[in-house]
């Protein structure tokens, strides 16, 4: 099977750049600079460098605007360090200039930025954050993805409804807000829902004992919004254990898995996973298309594409669109107003809005894991 991304890159690209393949765009000899921050390196180098690709691969492809500005990408390293960053931003958009700014960062890493980023008047856009307060009260920074409330409230939905799950257990990371947040939203919508929270634990915390005394309260799922490494590891106690809870995890999952753990895959089938995308979604309607930039896509970068490349692409695509509403000359301000304005837009799997609010509106694909890919369970809008 092939993976999402190559499936429905052109119809985005062509949505994209307001053109048809009979209407090539002329250079214009001008330049337009995007910025790019991600972490190249440490524990989240996977997200980093995957969502810099899928970018990379956006420009690769749709390298002019309408009016045949080509479109510069620098790319810098966050370091998993917000006086890092906050370097970065700034030498972007004092020193390069650029027009707007993609950010690879996880939750955490952007909340501890954020005023700092709004007082550079630049658009932003997350392409992986989802914590909601990453665009509470603010003017430039939006968000790509569904935000947690959204994500957590989905999943207890899915597992009270459809798996007709009763009594499940939480295990959260309480360093991390993007954890704490997805078990907030999870408890309030299970238990809502007449369901019956076993237990609620720090991953700091978990041990066989603790496991088993879950086993002992007839534990029927775990609700895990933690890290792939950590995922794994309570993964590899419960077959110690010979235990077999059903598990929901969260997004990127699989696309952190593969990034970090490649090996340990296998480990990671049958679980349940909420994300962006699909491996077996809604390709039909693109499937022509499709075909005709499947070579060429595959030919820029080794290795599979995911969750995070995927967002890339999105991202990039979605900066060139509001930039296009701004011609002849897309200043910040326009361009945060037009990314604010997106409505409907064709992603790489489903239609994408953004409010007014920087928040963004997209389904949520429950998933099942299964030899590497992500399999489409249900799809909720």
């Amino acid at each position: 099977m092939k993976r999402f991304l190559p499936a429905l890159l052109l119809p985005l690209i062509l949505l994209t750049a307001g053109c048809d393949r009979s209407s090539p765009i002329t250079p214009s000899g001008k330049v337009v600079k995007i910025g790019f921050i991600g972490p190249h390196h440490g524990s989240d180098q996977d997200q980093g460098q995957n969502t810099l690709k899928g970018v990379r691969a956006g420009q690769t492809i749709i390298p002019l605007l309408k009016n045949g500005d080509r479109i510069e990408v620098i790319a810098e390293d966050s370091g998993n360090d917000p006086a890092a960053t906050r370097r970065a931003m700034q030498k972007l958009v004092q020193d390069e200039g650029v027009s707007a700014l993609l950010l690879g960062l996880n939750s955490q890493s952007l909340l501890q930025v954020m005023q700092f980023a709004e007082s550079l008047q630049t658009p932003i856009i997350a392409l992986t954050a989802t914590h909601p307060d990453i665009v509470s009260g603010s003017t430039f920074i939006n968000q790509l993805c569904f935000n947690d409330d959204t994500q957590g409230a989905v999943a207890a939905l899915f597992v009270r409804d459809e798996l007709l799950i009763k009594r499940a257990a939480v295990i959260v990371d309480p360093g991390d807000p993007h954890s704490k947040q997805l078990q907030t939203a999870f408890e309030k919508k299970f238990t809502a829902t007449s369901g019956i929270l076993t237990g609620s634990h720090p991953v700091t915390e978990m041990d066989k004992e603790l496991l088993l005394h879950l086993q002992a309260q007839e534990t029927e799922l775990l609700y895990l919004p933690i890290s792939a490494q950590s995922l794994l590891q309570e993964q590899s106690t419960l077959e110690e254990m010979n235990w077999s809870p059903k598990i929901m995890a969260v997004d990127g999952l699989l696309a952190s898995v593969l990034g970090q753990f490649p090996e340990q895959a296998g480990n990671i089938d049958g679980i349940y996973a909420t994300d962006v995308f699909s491996d077996s979604g809604d390709f039909v309607r693109h499937k022509r298309l499709g075909r005709a930039v499947e070579a060429s896509f595959d030919g820029l970068f080794e290795g599979e594409k995911n969750t995070f490349t995927g967002l890339g692409v999105e991202g990039y695509a979605i900066v060139l669109y509001a930039m296009n509403q701004c011609l002849p000359a897309p200043d910040r301000q326009c361009i945060n107003t037009a990314i604010r304005s997106t409505r409907n837009f064709e992603g790489t799997m489903s239609k994408i809005s953004i409010d007014s609010s920087g928040r963004a509106s997209r389904p949520v694909y429950v998933n099942t894991v299964e030899n590497g890919l992500l399999d489409s369970v249900v799809k909720v809008y």
